[in-house]
């Protein structure tokens, strides 16, 4: 009995070491079992091969590697999530895409749904150069999220049975589909319209009225004309030559029929290689930390710290994430002790550069907040900030605080130098792009900052975001009409 107790306890404390799965697209950490990590990696990989024979797109290494967390636990993702009413959840860093997923899933949608709808995304960006409606990008990304993963092949075209319950109300009025109200929140709303739109791709990619009508060959000139500036709802009827109130009939008659069908994309996956490493309990803490930060759950983030133990060569690292969290907590005596002991040290790697950078920005703002400047402070961002980018080219959080700086001191060319460096580190990142556009406008460069705030809009999923981004293209639009608008002549 002892020994068989033993046993239960040391494969339990095996079972939650952590570990790094990459492939050449992908990396992974899980404390799930080898074979489930290794699993999901290689159905990502598959995924991502059909995804560009299906699109056409060009197989070339990713600007970002996708990373994944995925949890044995659900205690542990709801620490992350903050709910208990998700099984997995995508966001975008300036660093890159992150998707967090668990092992035991709760309800009809799982992780692995959730990892393909917003990888499709991230692909369309990393890849396709083009700005999709809406419609479009959502109702694709579905598509291929329910698709049916095979050994040797993956069957594309499958009902998702996760937006059952929003088609059993019927689908919403292509008009509806094509320019969606952006102020109707909720999860009812959501579903029904990205059920929706997933139907309406559907019917034009596999229907017998898009073989008729040759839907495929009008969809490629629609979206051509799209991102030459035209409206995605009044251009719809004119490419694909069908009034909307046909189309509204085409679509429910589409549904109840059922006879929906796709193909089957065969694969092979012999030259996917896949490399682990396990990872110290110290340097699991350090990433998890710097995930809850990206979510904005700095509590939490002191929490995963507070747990590393000390002598461990992740020290530096650890304690500079650690002073940014102290004086975001108005804690300033324990984190300039910190900091004086990180300065001590001298060599020091891109991540406790960052982190530099980042609390000598916090200095400058809280200074900021009485009206004082803080040349010293200033001074320290961008020499800690180009540390971190001579040692790391990709460490865009480096430049972003730089930026920030250099705007704060009103070096409006300065800061544009910055971010444009950043941009070409990753001309996809919805934050990089967002950033300029926001600030060319706000300088007023406002045929500068379109089409940067252009793609903000075609790829962000955030709601706030895409309202200020949409206000902004609109202001932008009406100062060009009066603009072009001919000067009246005075009478006499």
């Amino acid at each position: 009995m002892l020994v068989i107790f033993l046993y239960i306890l040391s494969s339990s404390a095996h079972s939650r070491d952590w570990y790094e799965y990459k492939s050449e697209n992908f990396t992974v950490y899980s404390d799930v079992s080898a074979k489930k990590a290794k699993k999901l990696l290689l159905d990502l990989e598959k995924f991502r091969r059909a995804s560009l024979l299906l699109t056409g797109l060009e197989n070339r290494p990713e600007n970002s590697r996708l990373k994944v967390y995925h949890f044995k636990k659900s205690r542990d993702f709801d620490e992350l999530s903050g709910t208990r009413r998700t099984v997995g959840f995508y966001t975008n860093t300036i660093n890159g895409p992150l998707i967090f997923s668990q092992e035991n899933n709760r309800g009809i949608l799982n992780g692995g749904e959730i990892m393909f709808h917003e990888y499709i995304h991230h692909l369309m960006r990393e890849r396709g150069g083009m700005r999709y409606p809406k419609w479009y990008s959502e109702g694709f990304a579905e598509l291929l999220a329910s698709a049916i993963i095979k050994k040797d092949s993956i069957v594309i075209g499958n009902l998702p049975k996760w937006r059952l319950y929003g088609l059993e109300q019927g689908p919403l009025k292509a008009k509806q589909i094509i320019k969606p109200d952006l102020t109707k929140k909720g999860g009812e709303y959501n579903n029904r319209y990205y059920g929706s739109a997933w139907l309406l791709l559907h019917y034009l990619f596999f229907s017998e009225d898009s073989r008729k009508s040759s839907y495929n060959q009008a969809t490629k000139e629609y979206l051509t004309k799209i991102n030459e500036g035209g409206d995605a709802l009044k251009q719809f009827p004119i490419y694909y030559n069908i009034e909307l109130k046909e189309l509204d009939v085409a679509l429910v008659h589409y549904l109840r029929e059922r006879k929906l069908s796709g193909y089957e994309v065969k694969l092979t996956i012999n030259d996917i290689q896949v490399n682990k490493r396990k990872i110290s309990k110290n340097e699991k803490l350090l990433l998890l930390a710097e995930r809850a930060i990206d979510l904005e759950k700095y509590d939490l983030a002191l929490r995963y710290l507070e747990r590393a133990e000390r002598q461990s060569t992740l020290d530096p690292a650890i304690d500079s994430l650690k002073s940014n969290l102290l004086f975001y907590k108005k804690n300033y005596e324990s984190a300039s002790t910190l900091i004086e002991k990180l300065i001590a040290i001298g060599e020091i790697d891109y991540r406790v550069a960052t982190n530099l950078a980042i609390y000598y920005f916090n200095r400058l703002e809280s200074n900021l907040e009485s009206n004082q400047w803080d040349d010293k402070s200033y001074s320290k961002i961008l020499d800690y900030a180009d540390i971190a980018i001579k040692l790391n080219p990709n460490s865009l959080s480096a430049y972003q605080f730089k930026w920030m700086a250099q705007q704060r001191k009103g070096s409006t060319i300065d800061a544009l130098k910055t971010m444009m460096a950043a941009y070409q580190q990753n001309p996809n990142s919805i934050e990089i792009n967002g950033s300029i556009g926001f600030f060319l406008a706000e300088i007023k460069k406002p045929k500068l900052a379109k089409p940067f705030l252009e793609r903000t809009l075609a790829w962000s999923h955030d709601a706030k975001v895409r309202v200020r981004t949409k206000k902004l293209l609109k202001r932008i639009e009406n100062e060009s009409v009066i603009e072009t608008e001919p000067t009246a002549k005075k009478s006499t």
